[in-house]
C-alpha cells in the first residue's frame, strides 16, 4: 500500500488472497468500512487517489523548437557572418526565411496541439464508499486503500479493489485489457500469481465500468499505484526516438555543414596562396557558402508537410507533429489492436444455430438494418417459427435496453443482451414486449437467467438463455421446425459440436430456451426446451479487411496485439487475413514472458496476432520490431495502448472511442476511428516523402550548379559571376515556389503497390546523387558559357554578371520540369499540376523584375539586357531542360514502356 513502486509488486498477488485475507490486512469491515479518522490518516500517508499528469511543452519551448534543425542553424550562422562582414541585406533576406520557416512549422503543431488538450478524467468523479457504516458518494479522489467500494451497475470504478461481495457481477474491462465482452466476476481466490489481468476475476480496476449485477470491493491501490497508474507510468517513461525524416534530415545538415566549410576552407586558403588578400577571399567563400545551403529548404520541408497535415485532417486524421506526416510513409509494420480498431468495439449477434439451420445475420452492430441468411440465401425472421422464438427469447430474457442515437443504437445495460436486442430489431418483430408482458425475472446467476411473460392466449411461459453447458444438464426436449422432440443423446453430442465449433471462431455462444410454466412462481430452469444457440463477437469493421490487404500490396506487415483471448484474435485474424501463411500464427503473453531475446526476436518476427497481452508486453513488441530496423506503426484505443503507442515511430490513437490517455500518447488520432484511413494516411505520406525527394533533387541540383559556377570562376582567375545577395534571391525568392509547386505533386499511379522504403536508405539514394551531380554540372556548364559569352564580346562584367544571373536562374526554373518525374514531360503531366505552371509564370515575372524594377535592379546590381541578349539568357536556360527530356525519352523507350502513356 506504499506511495512507491513496491506497491505494485504486492498488489499483484491481491487476486490470490481470499476477500477475508485482504480485508484483514487492509484494516477494513464489509459492512461498516473505514472510519472517517482513519481515511483521514491514509489519505495524508498516501495521498489523493488521482494520476499524475504530464506537463505540456511550453509555447516558448515550442518556439524554439522549431529552429533547432541543423540546416536552420547553419543559416543562422551564414546571416551572422554576413553581418559581421558588412552585408546586412544578405543577413536580413536570411533572418527572414528562418523566422518564417519558424512560424509556419509552430503555428502548424500549436493548432494541433490545442486540439489534443481536452484532456479529461480518466477515474470515476465520484465513488460510492462504506464509512462509518454508512453510504458515501465522495470525490474519488479522496478514495484510500481500505475502503470499501459500492458497486451497482453502471458505475465507474474508482480504484484497484480486491471484490468481497459480488451478485452476478460483471464489468467492462475493454479499455485496460483488451478483453471485448464484459468480465464476469467471483470472490473464490486463484492460485497462478501469474494470471493475466484480464483473467483477474476476483478484481476490478480502477476506469473500468459495471455493466451488470452488485457488489463490494476493498481497496487495494489508489492514484499511481493502480493499473492504470502504472499504464500512465510506462507512456511517460517510454523513450521516444527521432523520426525517420528528422532522422535523415539532421544527418543531411551535418553532412552539409562539412561540407560548406570544407568547401570555404579550400577555396579561401587557395585564392590566398595564389595572391588574393584574405577578405577577399573569405567573402568568396561566404558566397560559396551561400550558393551551397538551399536556403529555401526547410521553409519548403515545413510548408509540405503542414500542408499534407492539412489534407489528412480533411481525411480525419489529426496529426499532432509535422514529421509524423511523413514518418507514415516510411512505416514498414503496423501493430494494431483488435478491440475498437479493426473491429466495431461492440458485441453482434452473428449467427444463430437452430438445429443443424445455421443461420448468419448481417449487418452493423449498431444499426437495425441487416439480413438472415441461410446458405447465403436471405430469409424471413417471421415467417421462420425458430428462428422467430429465438429472436424473441434473446430480446424477452434481457434486463438491458436501447437508445436511439444519430450514430445508430446505443445499448443501456449489458452490451451481449444489448447485441441480442439489436438482432430483435433487425427482424422487425411486432412488439415481443407489449405481446409478451413480463410477470417475473429471475436474475443472471450460475450462467443462466430467466424471466416469465404472459402469452398472448393467455398462458405462461418461461424464456431462459445461459451458458449451453448448463441449459444442455436442464433441457429434456427440443425445437425443431416448430415442434418439440425428445432430446437424446446424440442430440445433445449434436450441440455440443456446434458449441464448439462457435467457441472456436471467438464467438461467446449462449443457449436459449423455453418452457410453459403454469404460474409466475415456477421453477423455469426444470423441462426446459432448447430452442438452439446464439454465437456473438465484436465483429471486424466492415472495411477493414479491404484496408488489411492493401497494406499488403503495399508491403506493409500488418500485426494484432491484443489483450484478448488467443481464440477470439486468431478467429478475427483469419477473417480479416492478417496472416502471411495458411493460418494465423498467435503468440500469448505467457509465452513472450518465458522467452529469452532470441527466442522473443523470432518469435516477433513469425507472430500474426498477439493475445493476452499486457502493455510491458505491447511496448516490449514495438521495440523488438524497431531493434529489427522496422518503422512501426502502432494504433489503439485503449488506456493499455498508450505505452507503446508512444514509443513507436507512430501512433494512430482513435477519436471516438479512443480514451484520453490514448489520444494524449498518439502521433495521430483518427477522428473516424476507421482502419481504412490509416492506410489513406499511409498514401499520404507516401506522397510526401516522394515530393520531398523531389524537391531536394530540385533544390540540391540548383545549389550545385550555384557551387560549379562559383568555385570554377574562382579556380579560373574569373571575374564573379554571381553576387551574394543574387544567389540568396535566387535561393530564396524565386526557387521556392517552384520547390513548393513539386511538394503539391498529385500521387503517381502505383504508389500503394510498391514496397515501403527501407527505413536505413538514405534520403538522397545514389541514383539521386547521379542525378544532382550531373544536372549541377550542366546547369553550371550554360551559365558560365553564356557568362563568357558576354565577358568575350565585350559586354562589360556589369552585364556579364546580369546574363550569368538570369541564365542560371531560368536554368533552374526550367529545370524543376526535369526533377518532377522520372517519365518523359507531357502536356497531360504538366496540366495535372498547376500549381507548377503557376510557379513557372510566377518565376519568370520574378526574373524579369529582377532586370526591370529600378528598386530591384538596384539591390541586385543588375543591368538591362538587349533583345538579342535575352536570347542567349533563354536558348541557353531551355538546354538543360532539352537534354534531361531526351534522356528520359531514351530510358522510356529502353526500358520497354513503347508506347505507353508516360508516369505522371
Amino acid at each position: 500500500m506504499a506511495r512507491d513502486g513496491d506497491n505494485a509488486v504486492a498488489q499483484a498477488l491481491w487476486h490470490t488472497v481470499s476477500a477475508e485475507a485482504a480485508l484483514a490486512q487492509l484494516g477494513a469491515d464489509t459492512e461498516r468500512g473505514l472510519t472517517s479518522a482513519e481515511a483521514q490518516r491514509r489519505l495524508e500517508q498516501y495521498g489523493p487517489n488521482e494520476l499524475a499528469r504530464r506537463g505540456g511543452k511550453s509555447v516558448l519551448r515550442a518556439l524554439l523548437g522549431q529552429f533547432a534543425d541543423p540546416l536552420v542553424l547553419l543559416l543562422l550562422a551564414a546571416a551572422v557572418v554576413s553581418l559581421v562582414i558588412g552585408e546586412p541585406l544578405d543577413a536580413g533576406a536570411i533572418l527572414i526565411v528562418v523566422l518564417l520557416n519558424g512560424v509556419i512549422g509552430f503555428f502548424t503543431e500549436y493548432r494541433a496541439e490545442r486540439a489534443m488538450q481536452a484532456l479529461q478524467e480518466l477515474g470515476a468523479p465520484h465513488a460510492l464508499v462504506i464509512r462509518d457504516g454508512e453510504r458515501h458518494s465522495l470525490p474519488a479522489r479522496l478514495v484510500v486503500p481500505g475502503d470499501v467500494l459500492v458497486l451497482e451497475a453502471g458505475s465507474l470504478v474508482s480504484a484497484d479493489a480486491r471484490l468481497v461481495q459480488a451478485a452476478n457481477l460483471e464489468t467492462a474491462e475493454a479499455a485496460l485489457t483488451g478483453e471485448s465482452a464484459p468480465v464476469a466476476k467471483s470472490l473464490e481466490a486463484l492460485d497462478d500469481p501469474r494470471r493475466p489481468l484480464a483473467e483477474r476475476s476476483t478484481m476490478v480496476y480502477c476506469g473500468t465500468a459495471v455493466t451488470r449485477g452488485s457488489g463490494r470491493a476493498v481497496v487495494v491501490a489508489t492514484g499511481m499505484a493502480t493499473e492504470l497508474g502504472r499504464i500512465v507510468h510506462l507512456t511517460a517513461t517510454a523513450e521516444v526516438g527521432a523520426t525517420p525524416l528528422e532522422a535523415k534530415l539532421e544527418q543531411l545538415g551535418k553532412s552539409l555543414i562539412a561540407a560548406v566549410l570544407l568547401l570555404c576552407a579550400i577555396v579561401t586558403v587557395g585564392g590566398v596562396l595564389r595572391g588574393y588578400s584574405l577578405l577577399v577571399m573569405f567573402e568568396t567563400g561566404i558566397a560559396l557558402a551561400i550558393a551551397a545551403v538551399p536556403e529555401g529548404l526547410p521553409a519548403v520541408a515545413t510548408i509540405t508537410l503542414a500542408i499534407g497535415m492539412r489534407r489528412m485532417a480533411r481525411s480525419n486524421a489529426l496529426i499532432r507533429k509535422l514529421q509524423a506526416v511523413e514518418s507514415l510513409g516510411s512505416v514498414t509494420v503496423i501493430c494494431s489492436d483488435k478491440t475498437g480498431t479493426l473491429t466495431e468495439g461492440r458485441m453482434t449477434a452473428r449467427r444463430y444455430w437452430l438445429w443443424e439451420k445455421p443461420v448468419t445475420v448481417t449487418g452493423e452492430g449498431n444499426s437495425a438494418q441487416g439480413k438472415f441468411q441461410v446458405a447465403g440465401v436471405g430469409i424471413d425472421p417471421g415467417s421462420d417459427p425458430d428462428l422467430a422464438l429465438a429472436l424473441r427469447i434473446g430480446a424477452l430474457c434481457n434486463s438491458s435496453s436501447l437508445v436511439e442515437e444519430e450514430g445508430g443504437l446505443s445499448t443501456m445495460g449489458d452490451p451481449t443482451e444489448g447485441a441480442l436486442l439489436v438482432a430483435a430489431r433487425k427482424a422487425a418483430l411486432a412488439d415481443p414486449v407489449g405481446q409478451y408482458p413480463r410477470l417475473r425475472e429471475i436474475p443472471f446467476e450460475q450462467g443462466r437467467m430467466a424471466t416469465i411473460h404472459r402469452t398472448p392466449s393467455g398462458g405462461m411461459v418461461a424464456y431462459v438463455k445461459g451458458a449451453p453447458e448448463y441449459l444442455l444438464e436442464l433441457a429434456r426436449q427440443l425445437q425443431r421446425t416448430g415442434a418439440t422432440y425428445p432430446l437424446g443423446a446424440e442430440d445433445r453430442a449434436v450441440l455440443e459440436a456446434a458449441n464448439m465449433e462457435l467457441a472456436a471462431e471467438g464467438m461467446r455462444v449462449l443457449a436459449l430456451a423455453y418452457r410453459p410454466v403454469p404460474h409466475p412462481d415456477a421453477d423455469p430452469y426444470r423441462d426446459l426446451i432448447l430452442v438452439g444457440l446464439v454465437g456473438l463477437i465484436d465483429p471486424p469493421r466492415r472495411d477493414a479487411k479491404e484496408a488489411v490487404a492493401q497494406c499488403h500490396a503495399a508491403g506493409i506487415r500488418t500485426v494484432m496485439i491484443t489483450g484478448d483471448s488467443p481464440i477470439t484474435a486468431r478467429a478475427i485474424a483469419r477473417e480479416l487475413g492478417i496472416t502471411r501463411g495458411h493460418d494465423p500464427v498467435v503468440v500469448t503473453g505467457r509465452e513472450l514472458y518465458e522467452l529469452d531475446s532470441p527466442e522473443l526476436s523470432q518469435h516477433v518476427r513469425q507472430a500474426d496476432v498477439f493475445a493476452r497481452v499486457t502493455p510491458e508486453d505491447k511496448l516490449r513488441i514495438v521495440e523488438v520490431l524497431q531493434e529489427q530496423g522496422e518503422t512501426v506503426a502502432m494504433t489503439g484505443d485503449g488506456v493499455n495502448d498508450a505505452p507503446a503507442l508512444k514509443k513507436a515511430e507512430i501512433g494512430v490513437a482513435m477519436g471516438k472511442s479512443g480514451t484520453d490517455v490514448a489520444r494524449e500518447a498518439a502521433e495521430m488520432v483518427l477522428e473516424d476511428d476507421r482502419f481504412p484511413t490509416i492506410v489513406a494516411a499511409v498514401k499520404e505520406g507516401r506522397v510526401i516523402l516522394a515530393n520531398i525527394q523531389k524537391v531536394l533533387d530540385y533544390l540540391f541540383s540548383c545549389n550545385a550548379s550555384e557551387i560549379g559556377v562559383m568555385f570554377l570562376a574562382t579556380v579560373a582567375g574569373l571575374p564573379e559571376p554571381l553576387l551574394p545577395l543574387q544567389i540568396l534571391y535566387i535561393n530564396l525568392v524565386t526557387d521556392v515556389f517552384p520547390a513548393l509547386a513539386l511538394s503539391l505533386e498529385p500521387p503517381e499511379p502505383g504508389i500503394m503497390s510498391r514496397p515501403p522504403r527501407p527505413p536505413r536508405a538514405p534520403l538522397v539514394p545514389p541514383a539521386m546523387r547521379r542525378s544532382i551531380v550531373g544536372f549541377g554540372l550542366l546547369l553550371t556548364a550554360v551559365t558560365l558559357g553564356a557568362f563568357l559569352w558576354a565577358l568575350w564580346s565585350g559586354r562589360g562584367e556589369a552585364k556579364a554578371v546580369t546574363i550569368s544571373f538570369l541564365t542560371l536562374s531560368l536554368t533552374q526554373l526550367f529545370h524543376c520540369l526535369n526533377t518532377r518525374s522520372q517519365a518523359p514531360l507531357t502536356l497531360a503531366s504538366l496540366v495535372a499540376n498547376p500549381y507548377l505552371i503557376a510557379a513557372l509564370v510566377l518565376g519568370f515575372a520574378l526574373k524579369a523584375a529582377a532586370v526591370w524594377v529600378p528598386l530591384l535592379r538596384q539591390v541586385l546590381d543588375t543591368t538591362l539586357l538587349s533583345a538579342q541578349e535575352w536570347g542567349v539568357v533563354l536558348l541557353a536556360s531551355l538546354l538543360p531542360l532539352v537534354v534531361g527530356q531526351i534522356g528520359k525519352r531514351l530510358r522510356w523507350r529502353d526500358s520497354g514502356a513503347g508506347g505507353a502513356a508516360p508516369l505522371q
